[in-house]
């Protein structure tokens, strides 16, 4: 006679659908990871789309995705709530979502008795997620993956309801050390904020083929082309590298979700072509998680140069891959990288930029791939991640805090 598993109810805008298939792998993979032991569904709201004519194909999108779906033994639910363009109704947001998700919840919760609400990202889905659980008298748990600085700063009315949602959680999570840090300096001090980091699916980012050997110049960059991300500081290493006489090519792999991604990636191709770099970069979207395996696995450095990051886990999957990384001290990174798997860097400085990409290019034979490997398995393999999450939940539950 097998115990009943536990239920628990995921809030999450980020989790892929069919217009944006890729935003929020973070938070899939570990719930189908959990799914063996935890009864799950997931609430994951998408903006609404008038049926108005004319609209572009940015917005229409959301239209085709189901409203309800199976991810595998996942139960998904895609609500739709108004948002603004931008962040015109950032303040608001979180209204406009518990009016599109809480009749929703309801009928859930007649059929799924859920013990233990799971929220990603403090605004607006932890603020939401914490009016569900005082409702229905089940802990909350709030997943943070962006940090609280600068914006909190600049967003007074959000900042209290997020601070007021975390204070109220059971458990509040942080992806790493520099993002626990930006909350607890608005929340204060507290135990029950802890770091766990998101987590690499090592079954999928493996070590290469026998016989698939990496091009000793190939750059790799992976993740959103924003501003954030550093790409220009990237491409500008890259014009640095080449003065120098070292040929290399950057491979980058990115799509942009929002329309003001969009201007970012065209902003930076336009600085490849003023720089001359247009025969050194190639840009990949639309890519397969094997095509992107493949890509980490045959290049010989993967480059974050990131302004601010959360955590960068991208870093991670590249080890995994037995892949070294650079990347730069904006905040997550120094969670994962160390002098034996890489090189770290000042933000905002494409000398020594160029200088840690030449470091590992130099030195790529003495990065051994297993070692790489080893030190993401222990630390960040999804098995790992899980377990701890897992301890929380049970701890939510039974009201161990």
């Amino acid at each position: 006679m097998s115990l009943r598993r536990r239920r628990v109810l995921v809030l999450s805008r980020a989790y892929p659908n069919s217009a944006t298939e890729l935003l929020g792998l973070w938070v899939q993979r570990p719930v189908a990871r959990l799914a063996d032991r935890y009864e799950t569904k997931v609430i994951a709201p998408v903006p609404w789309c008038p049926p108005l004519p004319g609209l572009p194909e940015y917005y229409t999108r959301f239209r085709r995705v189901p409203r309800r779906r199976w991810d595998g033994p996942v139960e998904v639910f895609h609500a739709r709530f108004l948002v603004g363009l931008g962040f015109s109704l950032r303040r608001l947001e979180w209204r406009a979502y518990l009016r599109a998700v809480r009749p929703l919840v309801e009928r859930v919760r007649r059929e799924f008795p859920f013990e233990l609400v799971h929220a990603y990202f403090s605004y607006p889905d932890g603020v939401v997620a914490a009016r569900i659980g005082r409702r229905h008298g089940v802990p909350v748990i709030i997943t943070e993956q962006a940090p609280w600085r600068p914006w909190m700063d600049e967003s007074p009315v959000e900042r209290r309801l997020a601070v007021e949602a975390m204070r109220e959680s059971a458990f509040g999570i942080a992806i790493s050390t520099s993002l626990r840090d930006s909350i607890v300096n608005f929340t204060g001090e507290s135990e029950r904020i802890r770091v766990i980091p998101n987590g690499v699916d090592t079954d999928v980012f493996t070590l290469p083929p026998n016989g698939l050997h990496a091009a000793p110049d190939q750059i790799l960059f992976v993740g959103l082309i924003r501003a954030v991300k550093g790409v220009d500081v990237l491409v500008r290493a890259l014009r640095l590298l080449a003065d120098r006489g070292r040929k290399a090519k950057l491979v980058a792999i990115g799509n942009g979700y929002y329309r003001s991604y969009q201007r970012d990636q065209a902003d930076v191709r336009r600085l490849i072509a003023e720089l001359g770099m247009s025969d050194s970069v190639e840009f990949r979207s639309g890519q397969s998680q094997e095509a992107l395996v493949r890509a980490m696995q045959e290049s010989a450095v993967l480059v974050l140069p990131s302004r601010v990051e959360s955590l960068g886990l991208v870093l991670a999957e590249a080890l995994a891959c037995g892949t070294p990384v650079v990347a730069t001290r904006s905040g997550g990174p120094e969670d994962i990288v160390t002098d034996e798997v890489g090189v770290l860097v000042p933000t905002e400085d494409p000398v020594a930029l160029a200088d840690g990409i030449q470091h590992v290019l130099d030195n790529r034979s003495s990065y051994r791939p297993e070692a790489l490997r080893s030190h993401v398995v222990v630390r960040f393999g999804l098995d790992t991640v899980t377990a701890r999450i897992g301890e929380l939940y049970e701890q939510a539950v039974n009201g161990v805090r």
